[in-house]
């Protein structure tokens, strides 16, 4: 019988951890940390509680390490960046992205009134704006960190609504990568109808804490599996929607699948370069994260952005009332105990969630895992390289290769002498010596290797 301590969690997450605890006879363990098999964390910290910490072997917990840290929309947008030429794929799955100031030569010469800017550690739509010019960027953003993102104009619409929808994710273990995509989720559909020109943050914004402030939104009703009429619906509402529009809706949920699948391989390495410092008993965790995906005009999904704590809140405002949602107790139970059910291996588990990716071999680039190898080694676990750090390369053998050494070593030496540098600066640094000695990287990695 699974134990818990919830002791951390607040709120209504806390509402629903209490009845799925009840409705499976598992055990809330209350004030006796120790006893507890799951310690569940609500934000979006990269470490177990200090209970879980202090007996790493008998407790695991919903937080694996680095999911965090990727999950930022500035962090996120470098990680595809930097795995994108090794992952060529993924470079269609995220729209046209700038990371505000570091971008800012980059952004003079865009048409701003193409993007959105949002602040990358935002969430429930808060702090975002629509830039008509750099001045305007320059003025609103002030010395916040800011994710400026080609604005999909053409959405796919639902009664002339703009509408997003939130898949959610379980990553059952890192070695091996085992992720799973839960069959439901959340439709979530603006108020007011989408005009291109109006910029009404009602029908541009597909945020619930904006939308439900709308004297015109219509909460999910109680047949929340068949109401197409409200601003948040089921995956089933929406598919039936979709048939009505003449779109093929397996189609459409394929290429999303698809697109999840790309996506979920492409921060692999990111979470792998993180996961080296943990303890093996670590490796227990798992982690629920939210993406959200955007179709255009044609049915082409796109991600706008990953959350490594999604809301698991079941509330809903009715009438100017608080009042628990059974469409959102629905999605987030079923979430939430296919996650618990799976990452202990339970019998009880049933079909509701889908391995998307099982085999961590075929999934990382054999470049990039040299790459993370080497890193590691002359940082030691860090984060950043120092200089000394980074001379201890020159005892690999093949490292004193007289062309390597000749034509590049000393740029590399000099760089890494500035500054210390992260695994993206890295790698970077390493791809920039590729091109101009005009070699394979495979070929660059066999005078470097470890």
């Amino acid at each position: 019988m699974l134990k818990f301590d919830i002791s951390n969690v607040k709120g209504s997450e806390r509402t629903l951890l209490k009845m799925i605890i009840e409705k499976q006879n598992w055990i809330d363990c209350g004030e006796q940390h120790s006893k507890a098999k799951i310690v569940w964390n609500q934000r979006k910290k990269d470490k177990c509680s200090k209970f879980s910490m202090d007996r790493p072997r008998l407790q695991i917990c919903n937080k694996i390490k680095g999911v965090g840290i990727v999950s930022s929309k500035a962090s996120t947008k470098q990680c595809l960046s930097s795995f994108g030429m090794f992952y060529p794929e993924i470079n269609q799955i995220y729209p046209e992205t700038y990371i505000y100031p570091e971008d800012r030569n980059l952004l003079y010469s865009k048409n701003l009134n193409q993007f959105i800017a949002k602040p990358s550690n935002g969430s429930e739509g808060k702090g975002i704006f629509f830039p008509n010019s750099m001045n305007d960027l320059i003025k609103k953003a002030g010395l916040e960190k800011m994710v400026i993102q080609k604005y999909i104009d053409n959405p796919m619409l639902i009664d002339n609504k703009k509408f997003d929808l939130r898949f959610y994710i379980l990553i059952q273990k890192l070695n091996p990568y085992i992720c799973y995509l839960n069959k439901e989720g959340l439709v979530r559909i603006c108020v007011d109808a989408y005009e291109k020109a109006n910029k009404n943050q009602f029908a541009h914004l597909t945020n619930y804490a904006i939308n439900c402030e709308s004297t015109n939104y219509v909460p999910c009703s109680t047949d929340f599996m068949n109401d197409n009429q409200s601003n948040k619906q089921s995956f089933q509402a929406f598919r039936q929607s979709l048939q009505k529009q003449g779109q093929d809706d397996q189609v459409i949920f394929q290429n999303i699948e698809n697109l999840i699948a790309q996506f979920m391989k492409a921060i692999y390495p990111f979470l792998l370069y993180h996961s080296k410092s943990e303890k093996p008993e670590q490796s227990q965790n798992f982690c629920i994260i939210g993406l959200d995906i955007l179709l255009n005009k044609q049915g082409q999904p796109f991600i706008l952005e990953m959350n490594s704590a999604p809301s698991l809140q079941i509330t809903q405002f009715k009438n100017s009332k608080e009042e628990i949602s059974p469409f959102d107790f629905y999605v987030k139970e079923l979430v939430v105990t296919d996650a618990i059910l799976i990452s202990t291996q339970q019998k009880e588990w049933k079909d509701t969630s889908y391995k998307l990716l099982s085999d961590e071999y075929q999934l990382v680039n054999n470049a990039v895992l040299e790459l993370l190898n080497l890193f590691w080694y002359c940082g030691k676990g860090m984060k950043t390289l120092s200089l000394s750090q980074f001379c201890k390369i020159s005892n690999f053998s093949g490292m004193l290769n007289e062309n390597l050494q000749g034509v590049e070593y000393q740029l590399l030496f000099c760089k890494f002498q500035v500054q210390r540098i992260d695994f993206y600066q890295f790698l970077e640094l390493i791809i920039g010596v590729q091109k101009r000695m005009n070699i394979q990287l495979h070929n660059l990695l066999e005078m470097i290797r470890v």
